[in-house]
């Protein structure tokens, strides 16, 4: 008997060793595939980027976890207390890891037949967010405890519950104790009540479960468990836990979303830099400065899509989205996500006759009278206006329709594109960029990717380049129909007027105000292709030319940024500015990653020159084709452009403190519509941007040039005259150069 207890004994030993040897050989090999703790000395938060604005405004927030890192000490006491006491009460006792806990859970557990109780601590839950997986398997609970224990060993406390508080998701898009006060209260962390913290305390365990927005009462059931424990663990009295306990909960309605404005911005400034600096600032936590203006951003957004808005209805009624004979509704509406951006509702059409149409708008009945929607003629169509809905719609189409003044109005997306680009001619800051109707619509933007025809706009560089080289304000072109060859074995061309009508002798300044195309080429002709690409090249146009006359009236494809930088050579006397758009990039730590200055200016044309063909183009505002800037109370010079078959349509405005440009047509290359000119279908835009920003610009002269003198010249024989007795206009000159009045056929 005594030897078999000895050899059950030493078997016994043996065994234990033998388990005990394992138990530590598998725990030394999952230490050895776990993460280093020190990593944690550099840890960064995954939280989004900021890009602001010149004035410190947030743009956009660039990221995709909505978290706003804060230390300890900005957590109220209450809400640590009320972590504390849910999560883990024995968290400044323990290791990392309670045996206790889960010892006191598993009997619970046993207890009510289900788990009611966990017994992973802060710790554990930290490192399972930072390291894990959330599998449910025992070597990912042993690896938990291993990693919690080390972190316990590695990290103060405070430093654990600083990095839970801010690691942790509560959910409805929350990351961190400061994201979540703000999803669901509306305010900092540090402004939260004690019923507010309890329950944002109570969220981790199931965001989902208990989020107040999503199920009310069992939030309420959960803040208020919060609240006893808190009672329990003594940090609060029997008082506080009663009146806090029958408080209701009351959340903002709706989670504000990551701000976002000015995407086509802000998605071209995040390609600049990773192009440039090899830095992706996604859930970086950078600061990004820049130049934008985020008043002028927005009226650049409104100017665009209301003039787009416009003109879509001036090309007719496109017709419906779809039929539900054809196609789901909730595809549909899946499809054209962003019309709620645009304020415009979704509806059904359920009745149609000639006058009226009864839809159905998500469960409520409206009504449509074509009093009020005759600009909904078929697109294509020879009709001036609607006369019967039943030629655009019929029953089951899904169409949409905008509310105003208790009206409903038939609206549509507009199949045109439109882009604006606003900068400083000073030093080159990029004001505002619209590359498109909709970003969500298309991330295409056409400030900086699209080349299209210039048309008219390209007139100005030929006009200047002929002042450098000796022609005056005053010089005298045959305005007469005219042939010329396309090059060898090319056929020929007989260029004409946007008019299709011929002026006979004009002046420089008559051309470009009238934007004369017969003038132009003429002009062009006597200069030569060679001298007009090397001043568009001076310019800043580095979209390739032809080798021929034509791109003396715009046949190049050139950008709208190339364009409007080149047009802030005439707002500089000569000087071209280059595009300056980023100042600074701050990382989590403060540290300076990026920092820019303005580039230095560029010449371009001797100050003389710049300063007559500013004058020449303010002109073009006050008698020409840019006579609807008129209605802005500033000196504005500009020009338009159309290029043939009305494909595409521009306008650029100058202004001593500000160059801003805008171009419409379609993607797809197709005509605008008849009479859909530069004037028409782009300077609107302009128009509508500029006067709701010019107030915000203070009020400044064109600068001159000592080497200009203005003098008097009679209109009807265009020389200078001291007469009184005839109509003149005062009109610059160069001080050393003639001022005959040339005559070129």
């Amino acid at each position: 008997m005594k030897k078999f207890f000895k050899y059950s004994l030493l078997t016994f030993f043996i065994i234990t060793f033998l388990v005990t040897a394992v138990f530590f050989v598998y725990i030394y090999k999952l230490s050895s595939e776990l993460p280093s703790i020190k990593e944690l000395k550099s840890f960064t938060y995954k939280q989004p980027s900021i890009i602001l604005d010149a004035k410190n405004r947030t743009i956009a927030e660039i990221g995709t976890e909505r978290r706003y890192p804060v230390p300890l000490s900005d957590v109220p006491e209450y809400l640590k207390n009320a972590v504390v006491a849910v999560e883990d009460s024995r968290f400044y006792e323990h290791g990392g890891v309670d045996f206790l806990g889960i010892v006191r859970a598993f009997i619970k557990n046993i207890r009510a037949g289900r788990i009611v109780e966990g017994g992973s601590t802060l710790t554990q839950q930290l490192v399972k967010v930072l390291y894990l997986t959330p599998e449910r398997k025992l070597k990912r609970k042993v690896k938990e405890a291993i990693l919690a224990y080390k972190l316990d060993n590695y990290l103060t406390k405070d430093k654990i519950l600083e990095m839970y508080l801010n690691q942790v998701y509560f959910g409805r898009g929350a990351y961190g104790v400061e994201a979540a006060a703000r999803v669901y209260f509306g305010k900092h962390v540090s402004e939260l009540s004690i019923d507010e913290a309890a329950l944002i305390a109570g969220l981790p365990k199931a965001p989902g479960l208990y989020a107040p927005h999503i199920n009310p009462e069992k939030a309420l059931k959960r803040r208020n468990h919060v609240l006893y424990r808190m009672f329990e663990e003594g940090y609060i009295n029997e008082l506080q836990y009663k009146e806090l306990s029958e408080k209701p909960i009351e959340i903002v309605p709706k989670a504000p979303k990551m701000i976002k404005h000015a995407e086509y911005f802000v998605d071209f400034v995040t390609q600049y830099i990773k192009k440039k600096y090899e830095l992706d600032i996604k859930d970086k936590g950078y600061k990004i400065f820049t130049t934008l203006n985020l008043d002028f951003q927005l009226a650049a957004e409104k100017s665009v899509r209301q003039n787009l808005l416009n003109l879509s209805k001036r090309q007719g009624y496109f017709g419906p989205l779809g039929n539900l004979a054809d196609i789901k509704y909730e595809k549909l509406k899946k499809k054209y996500f962003y019309i709620n951006e645009l304020g415009f509702d979704f509806a059904v059409v359920k009745k149609v006759d000639r006058f009226k149409v009864i839809l159905d708008i998500d469960g409520e009945i409206g009504e449509l009278n074509l009093k009020y929607n005759k600009w909904a003629k078929p697109y294509g169509s020879r009709l001036r206006y609607l006369d019967d809905f039943r030629k655009i719609l019929r029953e089951n189409d899904v169409i949409l329709v905008k509310k105003s003044k208790n009206k409903l109005y038939l609206t549509q997306i507009p199949q045109t594109e439109g882009a604006l680009l606003s900068i400083s001619p000073e030093n080159g800051s990029i004001f505002a960029m619209v590359g498109g109707f909709s970003y969500n619509r298309s991330m295409f933007n056409r400030v900086v990717q699209a080349k299209r025809q210039v048309g008219s706009l390209f007139k100005p560089i030929v006009y200047s380049a002929a002042i450098e080289k000796g022609y005056n304000i005053n010089t005298l072109i045959y305005d007469a129909p005219v042939i010329l060859s396309k090059g060898k074995d090319k056929g020929y061309w007989k260029p004409e007027n946007f008019e299709e009508e011929f002026y006979g002798f004009t002046t420089l300044k008559e051309a470009l105000t009238h934007s004369r195309n017969v003038v132009t080429i003429k002009l062009a002709e006597r200069l030569g292709v060679d001298t007009i690409k090397a001043y568009a090249e001076k310019f800043g146009i580095t979209s390739p030319l032809e080798n021929d006359l034509s791109i003396s009236i715009g046949s190049g494809s050139i950008s709208l940024m190339e364009m409007v930088y080149a047009y802030s050579t005439f707002a500089n006397l000569g000087m071209r500015v280059q595009p300056y758009f980023v100042k600074m990039v701050v990382d989590n730590n403060g540290e300076i990653l990026v920092e820019e200055v303005p580039h230095d200016k560029i010449e371009v044309l001797k100050p003389s020159t710049a300063h007559i063909m500013s004058d020449i183009l303010i002109n073009v505002v006050e008698n020409g084709t840019g006579r609807r800037a008129k209605v802005i109370p500033r000196i504005i010079g500009g020009k338009t452009g159309t290029t043939n078959e009305y494909r595409d349509a521009w306008f650029i405005g100058v202004m001593p403190n500000i160059v801003t440009g805008v171009w419409t047509g379609f993607d797809d290359f197709k005509p605008i519509g008849r009479l859909e000119t530069g004037s028409r279908a782009a300077l609107p835009a302009f128009v509508s941007f500029t006067k709701a920003i010019v107030d915000y610009l203070p009020f400044k002269e064109f600068p001159v040039s000592s080497d200009v003198t203005y003098y008097k010249v009679d209109l009807n024989t265009h020389k200078i005259t001291d007469s009184y007795s005839t109509e003149f206009s005062f009109e610059p000159f160069f001080d050393n150069s003639s001022k005959e009045s040339i005559e070129i056929q």
